[in-house]
């Protein structure tokens, strides 16, 4: 609008001095086919808008009106009796009114894909998590027990997995020279302490030590070395050494639960991986 009043003061100088019977005989003559034009420029770009955005969002209304002034109101029709100034801002408007409808239409379709976008990781993690729970509880033996008592104490599934393999072979009923039971050859003092009352039950057995690893956990920080060697050469010996003690038998157990868990990650990857191709087949 600043532009147009300003060519318009700039025309209004210039033409001072120009003969005004001939400037309005001049402006009767292209007055309507100017608007005309005008009109039909407006309503094919609105149009194009419409058909290069799939029609949406775009008040048509403002369209048809434009291309048919005998059902605007007197107030809003253009005739030869206004002023060129009064025509140019009508037009104007009428950009205006469409420029707004492309804008209003841009957003509303945007909005879905973006929400869909914001949506499809937390799809995706939500399949890798029921597929990863499907494994354990098909691969895995005691897997079910395993995967919700580590889900519940905020640990990975894969190392409980590791720590049942190299302690007993998931054997239940497994007993060390020592005195250690079941599964995750607990002490019957330690198992107490984590709540179990009959460590030869698998489920009683899983829990326990499950709480005992969390435990652990919290203890150094989340650092897994230092846990994993806990669980075997306790928690004061790690304190002591600063990490894993210099014991033959703790280093070597960190080594196999490491590469126990490195195993079940990766057997859990690809069953993650066949049941995404699975569903993208159906």
């Amino acid at each position: 609008m600043v532009e147009l009043k300003t060519k318009r003061q700039y025309e209004e100088r210039f033409l001072d001095n120009y003969d005004r019977s001939q400037l309005r005989r001049d402006v009767q003559k292209v007055r309507a086919n100017r608007l005309s034009g005008m009109r039909k420029r407006y309503a094919s770009w609105a149009l194009g808008a419409s058909l290069a955005l799939g029609g949406i969002g775009i008040p048509m209304r403002v369209i048809q009106q434009s291309q048919n002034p005998r059902n605007e109101k007197p107030s809003q029709s253009v005739t030869v009796d206004h002023s060129l100034a009064g025509d140019l801002r009508a037009a104007s408007n009428i950009a205006q009114q469409v420029a707004g409808g492309v804008v209003a239409g841009v957003e509303t379709v945007a909005k879905a894909p973006l929400e869909a976008v914001a949506e499809a990781p937390k799809q995706l993690a939500m399949i890798s998590e029921n597929a990863k729970e499907h494994f354990f509880q098909t691969q895995v033996p005691f897997g079910s027990i395993i995967y919700h008592e580590a889900k519940k104490n905020d640990l990975k599934p894969e190392l409980v997995a590791a720590v049942v393999q190299a302690e007993s072979r998931f054997k239940p009923n497994a007993r060390s020279g020592v005195g250690a039971v079941g599964l995750m050859q607990l002490m019957p003092r330690t198992g107490r302490w984590m709540g179990a009352r009959n460590l030869s039950n698998p489920a009683q057995n899983i829990q326990a030590g499950t709480r005992y690893l969390k435990y652990l956990h919290e203890r150094f920080d989340g650092n897994e070395t230092k846990v994993i060697a806990a669980y075997n050469a306790g928690e004061g010996n790690v304190r002591r050494f600063g990490g894993v003690p210099p014991f033959k038998e703790t280093r070597n157990y960190v080594k196999k639960v490491r590469n126990y868990e490195a195993d079940f990650k990766e057997q859990v990857e690809s069953h993650v991986a066949e049941v995404a191709v699975a569903d993208a087949s159906r």
